[in-house]
């Protein structure tokens, strides 16, 4: 612990030192975050089959159809799990609350354009 250093230090100093380190916390948290989605471990048709609770065969008739995301390498498919995740988020249903939140922003902004 010899780096230990007391100095009088303004308050107006203290706060830039403090804004400058929490910058860098987060560029440093999104270099990280960065490197592991570009990091990510491709997954198998059997590997998916597991994730999404779908037999193999209905996976190859959603990469036949194009309807799921997937990659090849050769023969074999391939798929990313974010974009799985991705995918299975667009058939999200609304609830009621959401298609009335909808309808009310919709029909406000009608209103104002009259």
């Amino acid at each position: 612990m010899n780096d230990v250093l007391f100095t009088p230090i303004r308050l107006n100093e203290l706060e830039v030192l403090i804004e400058n380190s929490v910058q860098r916390a987060i560029q440093n948290k999104d270099v990280l975050k960065d490197d592991n989605e570009t990091n990510e471990t491709p997954l198998d048709i059997k590997e998916i089959s597991k994730f999404i609770k779908k037999t193999v065969p209905t996976i190859y008739g959603y990469c036949q159809r194009n309807e799921i995301p997937y990659s090849k390498n050769g023969n074999r498919l391939i798929f990313w799990k974010s974009e799985i995740i991705q995918w299975l988020k667009q058939g999200k249903v609304k609830t009621i609350q959401e298609i009335e939140a909808t309808a009310n922003t919709y029909l406000s902004n009608k209103n104002k354009a009259m």
